[in-house]
Formats: C-alpha cells, sequence, structure tokens
C-alpha cells in the first residue's frame, strides 16, 4: 500500500528528490512529459505513513501550500493492493499451467491421460483460487509442489514435446525476471501483467517449431530451418514493434514503460530459449523416433 502526491509543476525531479530524501528513504519519483517532451508533472510515492509528511516537505519545498487545484493525492490501502498483487500472482500461475495442459493436448496421445491433465488442472485452479494464500504457507507450498511434480511428470512421461514447450516459457520468465532484478527495477503491478503478456509471447514460436518438426513431410533439418526463418521473423517483428512503442511513450513516465521493457527483454530471451533449447530438445525427440 502507499500514497501518491502529484504536483502539477516543471521542477526537476531531482530537485524534489534532494529536498525529500533527507527525511524520507524510501520513496519513489518520477516526472511526466506531454507529446514535445515538455514536464506537466511530477509524481512522488511513499509508504501510507509518510503521506502526512511528505505533504508537509513539499510544501516547505514550494512554498505554497499543496491543495486540488496544484496536485493530487491518491492513496491505496495495504491490504488492498496485497489481494490485488495475490490476485495477479494466481493469474499468472493458473495462466502458465493452463498453457501447459493447452499445449499436452494438442500434442499427447491418449483421451485418459488428458483427461486426468484437465482435472488436476481444475483441482490446481481452485487450490489456487481458494487456500494458496488462505492457508499454512508450508502446507500450501508442499500441496502447490505436489501439483506441479505431478503435471511435469505426466508431461515429460506422454509428450516430451509439451514439455519442451513448457520448459522454454518457463525459461523465459525466470530469465527476464532475473535480468530485471539486475537492473534494480522495481517490479509492480504493471510488470507482473507484462509477465503474462509474456507467457502468450512465449508459446507461439514453440509450437510452430514443435509442429513443423513433428509434422514434417521433409528433413528434420530442413524442416528446422524453415520454422527459424518464419518463427525469427515473428520474433523480430514483436521486438521492433515493441521497441518504438517504447521510444513514443518513454518520456511519459507511464506504466506502459516497464510493461514494454519487459516484454524486449523477454522476447530477446524467448529467440534463445526457443531456437537453442527448445528445438534441441525436439530435434532430439524426433530423431529418436525414427
Amino acid at each position: 500500500g502507499g500514497s501518491t502526491i502529484t504536483v502539477f509543476t516543471d521542477i526537476s525531479p531531482d530537485q524534489f528528490k534532494e529536498a525529500i530524501s533527507s527525511q524520507i528513504k524510501d520513496f519513489d519519483i518520477r516526472a511526466v512529459s506531454d507529446n514535445s517532451g515538455k514536464q506537466l508533472e511530477v509524481a512522488i510515492i511513499v509508504h501510507e505513513e509518510n503521506t502526512d509528511s511528505l505533504e508537509k516537505i513539499l510544501e516547505d519545498f514550494l512554498g505554497y501550500k499543496l491543495t486540488s487545484e496544484n496536485s493530487s493525492k491518491e492513496t491505496t490501502s495495504a491490504s488492498l493492493s496485497e489481494d490485488f498483487y495475490k490476485q495477479l500472482i494466481v493469474a499468472v500461475l493458473l495462466a502458465f499451467f493452463w498453457m501447459a495442459a493447452v499445449v499436452f493436448l494438442i500434442f499427447a496421445k491418449g483421451k485418459k491421460v488428458k483427461f486426468w491433465v484437465v482435472f488436476i488442472n481444475i483441482l490446481l485452479g481452485f487450490f489456487l483460487g481458494n487456500f494458496f494464500f488462505s492457508a499454512n504457507k508450508f502446507v500450501s507450498a508442499i500441496i502447490f509442489l505436489a501439483f506441479a511434480v505431478y503435471l511435469i511428470y505426466t508431461y515429460i512421461k506422454n509428450s516430451v514435446p509439451a514439455f519442451a514447450v513448457m520448459l522454454s516459457a518457463f525459461a523465459d520468465i525466470v530469465m527476464t525476471l532475473a535480468f530485471v532484478d539486475i537492473m534494480g527495477t522495481k517490479l509492480s503491478i504493471a510488470g507482473i501483467v507484462a509477465f503474462l503478456m509474456l507467457i502468450g509471447y512465449s508459446v507461439d514460436t514453440d509450437i510452430l517449431l514443435t509442429t513443423r518438426l513433428l509434422k514434417k513431410k521433409e528433413g528434420v533439418n530442413r524442416s528446422l530451418f524453415g520454422a527459424f526463418k518464419t518463427g525469427t521473423t515473428m520474433t523480430l517483428t514483436s521486438i521492433a514493434a515493441v521497441t518504438i512503442a517504447l521510444i513514443a511513450v518513454y518520456s511519459f513516465e507511464s506504466v506502459l514503460n516497464q510493461i514494454l521493457t519487459i516484454l524486449i527483454i523477454g522476447l530477446c530471451f524467448d529467440l534463445f530459449n526457443t531456437w537453442i533449447t527448445n528445438a534441441s530438445i525436439i530435434k532430439w525427440y524426433v530423431e529418436r523416433k525414427q
């Protein structure tokens, strides 16, 4: 939870930072500009308990009282913010496991095992939605791991290609998350939404590759190269489009900046994970079946 005080001014964020940092240690600050790059306002975000202190600091720094005409103030309670984060985490987990289930249904054989995969995923969704955060943390972790281990074992045993797609998508998320952490970026709600989008972006080329190799009408290497040309074109086009969008909105300092940045990083990692990791597994699987 926290409070955001937005001041309508052209004073630089660095000047605000100097005035605030001596009294409040934990805060975020960003400037908002128009299309021409002219600064319109400065937004300062602090913990809820520091709201009054920040307001006094700003009034002393600016030399006038903050009103609705020269500023705005928004407060989000800690409980509401925490609940929203939990719901987003559940959404990402469910999206990932159902993505893997759909890929499994496409490439696996046998109605019985497909039924059990769907049934277990429904149970997992019920558990995540109702008990994952409300139950004891240790118990929740054990139950979640039991679901995950069973599903992963089923995917490996019955459909290696489905497992390879899931592994590639998982690697995209983990590697992107690690890179964002190394950059020192504080992950916001917008960032979690970006990871949700990244799941969809990462799967399309994996499915293209898997379909081309499993349903090949020519040699393995020729099919792989054909899939590589198409898939790489798709990913590079997406990277170009997202990069242009980031350049266009970067000066606005909006939540789109973090979403687009995470997507660019994730798509770059997707090139490696699809055409090195996933391609190697699928090629080994196809040649082993021959």
